[in-house]
């Protein structure tokens, strides 16, 4: 998908800016209340699990964007191409190294 964002990258985006809104929503609440009174139990949730929510999400997304290569194709294909380059080299040295044990004529 070239020029378009993902739907799950928009979802997070989506799902951050709920939770801001909803920071902002409790927090108006929070200071709009009168003064010594205890903050509602729903801004102490959110302030206390929103950074760890919004860590949890930004590792998430890092992770399964990490996953693939810049050409796209998965770490464990590159693997595996790799260990088929290094069996192909590795019989050519074989077949290198057989010639050179056979004693030349003459």
């Amino acid at each position: 998908m070239t020029g378009k964002t993902k739907p799950r990258v928009r979802l997070l985006f989506v799902a951050m800016w709920i939770a801001l809104v909803a920071a902002l929503f409790v927090g108006l609440m929070f200071i709009n209340a009168p003064s010594g009174s205890s903050p509602p139990w729903i801004f102490s949730l959110i302030v206390s699990w929103l950074p760890f929510l919004v860590l949890v999400g930004i590792w998430l997304w890092y992770a399964r964007a990490s996953r693939r290569s810049s050409s796209g194709t998965s770490w464990v294909d590159l693997y595996e191409q790799q260990i088929a380059e290094n069996r192909r080299t590795n019989a050519l040295l074989e077949r290198i190294a057989a010639a050179l044990e056979k004693p030349s004529p003459g």
